[in-house]
């Protein structure tokens, strides 16, 4: 070994071991001893009709989201795409565009809902749409932003913007819903460029329909062509050279982020309808490799983020300018938001193996962190991918559905975080398959979830995934069209189910039959303890019961989205069940378009 070489090894040594004692923050006993929470925050009533979350920590066993009366909560909900700055292909590539859609609150005030039109991958969100999941009995928005209409001109965070998103937190808010502000991308960004003619064999003509994040000056693709491979958005040299050098801090414009972030943040950060923030949606390695991307690179950009919102001051103070930071944490920026989640994305590589890729250190002393998962078993693994198998004939993963959902409670639990299904979805035609084995883990294993995607236009590429039908744009696409067809009956059935929303008992078991409506909850609690809670959507119809040991008498409210059973647990063991009826479904359509509808 050559002098050099040896005094690289020694250099890389010291980071690792910098990196490992630094990892969760500045009190390194608490990490490599006690590996305990940090204390937790205090959550004072809020004005209005929503709990602030928290995560909850029981000794020994598996952290949970829970409200003020730390009972655990989940989230049931959708993702809405209106507000990404998704590219219409009028529009150009390399250069800032206006958003395709206005984002100014006053075209959407009083019931408003500019028009749709099929250049965009997705319809406008409107206050339509947050009525519309009310009535599915959700209780939760992912509401997708983008970097790109965020801060489009660096160092310039769009006011308009921000008060576009208020605007459907005030929606949600008046529904009674929470939102996770989720900052999206995929494929980094619409501004990695098209190449034309293709420089590398076997390439193909990128699709940047699907493109979106993060802004011009902050993709920096250095020239490399910017083609696709194996029909994927993200097998693409532009963009691996722009996540590459995001990760590392390439003109500071990582920085940059966490300052958007931090703005939006400052605007919610006394708001408890923002349940809190992903961070980034479905990160790429760009041109490194797992697990030193997720550990070395993306874990600890998280943890600067936290740095920066909260003022954990966990990671070595550092210049932020600098490229290989992971032992760094970052500046406290003022906002001192402890009240909100931080939701924390595994690389994408984790959700194509539906395994591990990241060795599951925890993060940061906040103790508000949740892992999200991203379980797209049988669309996304290789035996979609790449072997090209039926979901009823897949030969991977050898652990079936459960494999991604049993590993990620072990990874999360040695975090120290709560788990999350920020994303899933899947071909439609496949529901019957992919859809219900995952909402049945998703119950087992007692997660919430958030459903790709609300509504799309089109059928573009693989198909529409969305709830409701696309609307036909096969020809004159160019022309006004209703925001969706109608609501996909079978995925009504599946998702608009009954759950429990909030429960004392954690460790409560329950199942729902969307064949027939039937459900079944057993839970447990001591006299005193907080209602258990269930929400059964309208086209629910059957008989409740209640037995067991209870408080007082159930209390069975019933308004226009459904009924609300409240169950007080009376010092042993109680089951809700509904009965099996036949569905009353109440399909969604968009209303007619008229001449005047605005614009």
């Amino acid at each position: 070994m050559s002098a050099r070489s040896a005094g690289r090894l020694l250099a890389v040594l010291v980071l690792l071991v910098l990196a490992a004692l630094t990892y969760p923050g500045a009190d390194v006993l608490a990490f490599l001893i006690s590996r305990t929470p940090g204390p937790a925050a205090t959550y004072p009533s809020v004005q209005g009709p929503l709990s602030w979350l928290h995560v909850e920590h029981p000794q020994g066993g598996m952290p949970y989201i829970a409200d003020q009366q730390n009972r655990m909560v989940l989230l049931h909900g959708a993702i809405p795409g209106g507000l990404i700055d998704f590219w219409s292909g009028t529009d150009g590539s390399k250069t800032t565009a206006p958003p395709f859609y206005p984002i100014d609150p006053s075209a959407y005030a009083g019931g408003k809902c500019p028009v749709n039109y099929s250049l965009v991958k997705v319809p406008p969100l409107c206050e339509q749409d947050v009525a519309q999941m009310a009535a599915m009995g959700f209780d939760s928005i992912r509401l997708a932003l983008s970097w790109s209409l965020l801060e489009p001109e660096r160092g310039k965070i769009d006011p308009m913007y921000v008060d576009r998103i208020a605007q459907v937190v005030g929606w949600a808010k008046a529904a009674g819903m929470y939102v996770i502000i989720d900052m999206h991308q995929n494929a980094y960004s619409r501004y990695v460029g098209r190449s034309d003619p293709l420089p590398l064999p076997d390439g193909q003509h990128t699709d940047l329909w699907y493109n979106s994040g993060a802004p011009a000056w902050a993709t920096l693709t250095d020239g490399l062509p910017s083609e696709t491979f194996a029909g994927q958005r993200e097998l693409n040299p532009a963009v691996f050279e722009a996540e590459t050098n995001f990760w590392y801090n390439r003109d500071g414009i990582q920085a940059e982020y966490i300052n958007g972030v931090a703005a939006l943040a400052s605007r919610f950060a006394n708001d408890s309808t923002v349940a809190g923030y992903s961070l980034f949606n479905e990160p790429m390695p760009g041109w490194n490799l797992p697990p030193g991307f997720e550990d070395l690179l993306l874990f600890p950009f998280y943890r600067r983020v936290i740095d920066a919102v909260t003022g954990a001051r966990d990671g070595l103070p550092c210049p932020t300018q600098l490229p290989l930071a992971s032992i760094c944490g970052f500046p406290d920026l003022g906002v001192h938001d402890t009240r909100h989640l931080f939701f924390m994305d595994t690389g994408l590589l984790r959700e194509v193996t539906d395994f591990p890729t990241h060795l599951g250190l925890p993060v940061s002393s906040y103790p508000n962190l949740v892992l999200s998962l991203h379980p797209y078993t049988h669309g996304y693994t290789p035996d979609a991918l790449f072997f090209h198998q039926p979901p009823d004939k897949a030969t991977y993963p050898w652990g079936g559905y459960d494999q991604t959902y049993s590993l990620a409670e072990h990874e999360a639990k040695a975090m120290r975080a709560a788990l999350f299904v920020a994303e899933f979805g899947n071909d439609p035609r496949w529901d019957s398959v992919i859809l219900t084995n995952e909402l049945a883990e998703q119950e087992r294993h007692r997660v919430g979830f958030a459903f790709w995607t609300w509504k799309e236009n089109c059928a573009f590429g693989g198909g529409s995934w969305g709830m409701f039908d696309p609307v036909d744009c096969s020809t004159n696409r160019d022309a006004p069209r209703p925001s969706s067809g109608c609501l996909r009956p079978d995925r009504e059935f599946l998702l608009a189910r009954v759950y429990p929303e909030a429960s004392s008992d954690p460790q409560l078991s329950y199942r729902y039959d969307a064949a027939d409506g039937a459900f079944t909850l057993r839970a447990s609690g001591s006299f005193g303890d907080p209602a258990t809670v269930v929400i059964i959507p309208a086209n629910v119809t059957g008989g409740v019961t209640v037995a067991g040991s209870i408080a007082g008498e159930p209390d069975i409210s019933t308004g226009e989205n459904g009924r609300t059973v409240t169950v007080y647990p009376g010092g042993g063991d109680f089951t809700i069940t509904v009965a099996a009826a036949p569905s009353d479904l109440k399909p969604l359509c968009p209303p007619a378009m008229s001449a005047s509808s605005p614009q």
